[in-house]
């Protein structure tokens, strides 16, 4: 009815309802999918971000943002091409949307946010974020073939780019978590006892130097 009416002054209400993790997916959903009807695509780009932290609980499954990511996105491209967008809120989002991508799991839902961001982030085409993205989703279900037919091309396209000239986006977006094949990062502790026991094997050394030193020259006296 909401929907219908065009009530904007409904937006608050849809938003908190949106964003009850403890209200069911459908309520979410629903409520969400009204929101985007209503909203404007400045207030669809801020309202985004906060609804892809809420993952469904069971990840096989079609997720409840299935119909929303979407509809958000279109209001976002139609504001941009209206020059309704401020440049801050389209960061923002494409902030928000990057680092999605290294959690994403529904490859349909991933496959608006891939478009988006072909458009509108420099050098992702060919960036090593969206050969994880694409590598996680095939990963997770690997006897998917129709999910093979579809994404497998996009994956095989980014490992066409030789290593060497693929973009590492945490260079804009330091935010962003390590890539599957980093070495793990030291703890300081761990690198703290590596240096003193350097410095202790170093100094061992210099020892036993000065000491052979000593005894020949204490040889030669003799």
């Amino acid at each position: 009815m909401v929907e219908k009416l065009g009530d904007r002054a409904a937006l608050p209400f849809l938003e908190e309802k949106s964003l009850m993790t403890n209200a069911s997916r459908f309520i979410r959903a629903r409520a969400a999918e009204i929101y985007a009807s209503l909203a404007t695509g400045e207030e669809c780009a801020t309202f985004l971000p906060k609804i892809l932290k809420i993952d469904d609980e069971d990840k096989t499954i079609i997720s409840w943002r299935y119909a929303v990511t979407p509809a958000c996105l279109n209001k976002v491209e139609a504001a941009i091409a209206q020059n309704e967008m401020s440049k801050e809120t389209l960061a923002r989002l494409v902030d928000a949307l990057v680092m999605y991508t290294q959690f994403a799991y529904s490859a349909s839902e991933a496959r608006h946010v891939d478009d988006f961001l072909l458009r509108h982030c420099e050098g992702y085409p060919t960036s090593w974020q969206r050969l994880t993205l694409w590598t996680n989703i095939l990963d997770a279900d690997k006897k998917n073939e129709v999910k093979r037919e579809k994404c497998l091309p996009i994956k095989q396209s980014i490992e066409a780019v030789p290593p060497r000239k693929r973009i590492d986006l945490r260079k804009r977006f330091p935010d962003l978590p390590p890539l599957p094949d980093d070495a793990p990062a030291r703890s300081p502790v761990k690198v703290a006892i590596a240096v003193a026991v350097g410095f202790v094997a170093l100094a061992v050394c210099a020892v036993a130097a000065w000491l052979a030193v000593r005894r020949r020259r204490v040889r030669k006296a003799a």
